[in-house]
This record gives structure tokens, C-alpha cells and sequence, in this order.
């Protein structure tokens, strides 16, 4: 005879309020499924219920039912009662409810019911599961932010080692140096390195701390007729937010440090970010 054991969780905040059901179901220590759905609004009680249902019919695809025994955990004293017959079913709400349970709780060989405290681990993973349930329901439920936040944080990834200690040291571009540099990458980040190798074109994202950063107008070097242009028609370091990007190609990878040709950074400029360049969608 086959053995499933099912602990369930109902939770509703409001009581009636937007509610969730939640339900594990175990072969032994096998856990065979764990899940959860969203009920919209409901009774804590028709949580309750709604969970033992969902997991009754869950339990039925794991097994034989009519050679299957169940074990039924639930920290709900009132529907541990009402399903061993100690309480009566009085509410209307609940009552469709009930007799759903009871159906699905007949196809098996035998559906025993027991109460556990909220304490009970497999019980607490069940309301975990119902609590993030509605706490993901609130925020997707919550009105949208017309405003754009005022402050986004960048992480550094790494730091560049270059030749160039000062902007008069360091080409317009990338391509007019054939100086190599050094990034360093911080030990948090070493996975982030995996699958880049020497040889490899990448472009390199840097957070130029030393620009200026309220310039909106220069003369490009290189490009158009030495008129003032706006920066955002322009490749200049000066920058509102001095991000850089630049193709490089790598020349090796020792452990946490990559060695590059084509970076124009100066010394000690923060990294942000790599990414692989791909002839097809970049040239």
C-alpha cells in the first residue's frame, strides 16, 4: 500500500481579504510537489479548505489513489474537526467546500486527518509560500510610480590599472592606443569571468570619475566641423553620468585580472561592466 503525507496552509489577510492556499505533498521524505495559488478574496477558512482541495487533487496524479493511504496535516483545528466529524459544517461559505474535500478524500484507500500547531516546519513552509504569495499579489496590485527615482546606484565590478595617470596621458579613444591595461575583477564577481577568453572582443563599461559633469555642449575631436554640439551627438568624457564604453580585445586572463589592448581609462577608474561584442549585431 502506497503512503503520501499532505500539509497544508490557508491565509487570508482581511478575513474576508485577498487570501492564498498553499500545500506540500511527500512520499516518505521524497517531497513530491510544493505549491501555491492565489484565491482572490476569501475567508481564512475557505483558505483552509481551498488548500486541502487543491492538495487532495494534486496528491491523486502522484499515485494509485484506491491503493494509496493519506495523511493530512493542518494547523486549521476547525477543518481537522469538521473533516473527522468532531464539528459540524455550518457555514454556507464553507460548506461546498467541505464536500469537495470529501469527494476528492474518497477516491483514495484512506484520508486521516491530524492537527499541528503553526510551529510545525512543514506547516510554517506552507504559510511562507501563502505569505509570499500575497506580498508578490500587493505589489503587483500597487499603482504604478509615475516619478523616475531620483538616485540609481552602480556597483563596481573591478577596477582599471592603465598607464595613463591623467587625461593629457590618455588617447581621445581606445583605438588610438596600443597600450595595454589591467582590470582587476573583485573576487565576489570571479563567476561573472566564466566563458570570456584571450582573443575575445568585449566591450568595456567604466564610470569615468574624474569627468566633469555639467557640460552639455563641446566641440567634438575628430567628427563635424568644429561646431558646438550637445554631448549625448558625441563620443566626450564629459558626461551627466560619465559611463564609458569602449571595444577592447583581450589579450589574457590570469585568474581575477584581464589584460586588454584598446582601453582608454585612466588609473584606478571603476568598472561597471563587460560585455561580449558580437560582429553580427554590433558592426
Amino acid at each position: 500500500m502506497d503512503h503520501l503525507t499532505i500539509y497544508t496552509d490557508g491565509a487570508s489577510r482581511g478575513n474576508p481579504g485577498q487570501a492564498a492556499a498553499a500545500w506540500l505533498i511527500l512520499r516518505g521524505d521524497e517531497v513530491l510537489e510544493s505549491d501555491v495559488l492565489t484565491l482572490g478574496r476569501a475567508t481564512n477558512n475557505a483558505a483552509e479548505y481551498s488548500a486541502l482541495n487543491a492538495a487532495l487533487r494534486r496528491a491523486a496524479k502522484f499515485c494509485t489513489p484506491k491503493e494509496t493511504k493519506v495523511e493530512v496535516f493542518s494547523d486549521s483545528n476547525l477543518m481537522i474537526s469538521q473533516m473527522t466529524g468532531r464539528y459540524a459544517v455550518r457555514s454556507d461559505d464553507l460548506r461546498p467546500l467541505y464536500e469537495k474535500a470529501k469527494q476528492l478524500a474518497s477516491e483514495f484507500a484512506s484520508v486521516a486527518y491530524t492537527h499541528v500547531p503553526r510551529e510545525n516546519a512543514y506547516v510554517g513552509s506552507c504559510d511562507w509560500l501563502c505569505n509570499n504569495a500575497l506580498d508578490l499579489l500587493s505589489l503587483k496590485s500597487a499603482p504604478a510610480r509615475n516619478k523616475a527615482p531620483d538616485k540609481i546606484e552602480c556597483t563596481p565590478i573591478g577596477i582599471v590599472r592603465s598607464p595613463f595617470d591623467n587625461t593629457d596621458d590618455a588617447p581621445r579613444q581606445g583605438i588610438f592606443t596600443g597600450k595595454p591595461s589591467r582590470i582587476t575583477i573583485y573576487e565576489k564577481y570571479r563567476d561573472g569571468l566564466s566563458g570570456l577568453a584571450a582573443g575575445d572582443k568585449v566591450f568595456i563599461l567604466c564610470w569615468f570619475d574624474r569627468a566633469e559633469r555639467d557640460i552639455l555642449k563641446v566641440k567634438p575631436h575628430g567628427h563635424g566641423k568644429g561646431e558646438m554640439r550637445g554631448v549625448f551627438s558625441t563620443r566626450a568624457p564629459v558626461r551627466l553620468n560619465p559611463i564609458s564604453l569602449t571595444l577592447v580585445t583581450i589579450i589574457s586572463i590570469n585568474d581575477l585580472v584581464l589584460t586588454v589592448k584598446g582601453l582608454e581609462a585612466l588609473d584606478k577608474t571603476p568598472l561597471l561592466d563587460i560585455k561580449p561584442y558580437y560582429a553580427d549585431i554590433d558592426s
